[in-house]
């Protein structure tokens, strides 16, 4: 994997196979306990191997955390663009909205480990591993964005409502959805279609 100069891996780098995925995976179930419970000392022990040996894979704390943070992002974004493209040019906006709304849930909620450690740890990351985090998460924001753009433009959106409002608003509620998603409560089907119906007029 690539590292930028601080020792962070690159962004856009995806983390490889084999030990530095375990390494990731344990980062991304620790993390969910906070950014501080999260050691290089308990990585190792979930992994098992010995803690200097994850130092063979990454320089340090925070490039795992950046790592698994970044990867969080990924892992909607691709699930994003892939249903968007699939739609194609006809899909009207509010196909368009719905569909991104239901990728992202389904990518989320079954990533939940990667995806709730991303939305946790972010706050509390070091200002370093946040700013190199942040490119994927602009990067992600964006396709919302336009999506709103999008909606806005084909007067969906209720008269004088901020289109940055609806962006912060609709991410706030795919993001959080995993911490009261139930399946046997309601499908990501419906929870998707009253999402983009409580924006979309």
């Amino acid at each position: 994997m690539k590292q930028d100069p601080s020792g962070n891996p690159a962004s856009g780098q995806r983390p490889e196979g084999g030990a530095r995925r375990q390494i990731l995976d344990a980062a991304a179930a620790l993390l969910r306990q906070g950014y501080d419970a999260t050691t290089t000392r308990e990585i190792a022990a979930r992994v098992g191997i010995k803690a200097g040996s994850i130092y063979h894979h990454y320089p340090s704390k925070e490039a795992i955390v950046s790592a698994v943070v970044n990867e969080g992002v990924r892992v909607v974004h691709e699930a994003v663009t892939g249903a968007l493209a699939a739609l194609g040019s006809s899909a009207s906006p509010r196909e368009r909205m719905q569909a991104a709304i239901k990728a992202h849930l389904l990518s989320s909620l079954e990533h939940s480990a990667y995806t709730s450690a991303s939305i946790r740890a972010f706050a509390f990351l070091p200002a370093a591993v946040q700013e190199d985090c942040r490119v994927e998460r602009r990067r992600y924001e964006e396709i919302w964005r336009g999506l709103v753009t999008e909606a806005a433009a084909a007067g969906l959106l209720a008269p004088g409502v901020s289109q940055d409002a609806v962006r912060l608003l609709l991410l706030g509620a795919v993001n959080w959805a995993g911490e009261w998603y139930r399946p046997e409560r309601m499908s990501i089907d419906e929870i998707a279609r009253d999402f983009a119906a409580s924006i979309l007029r």
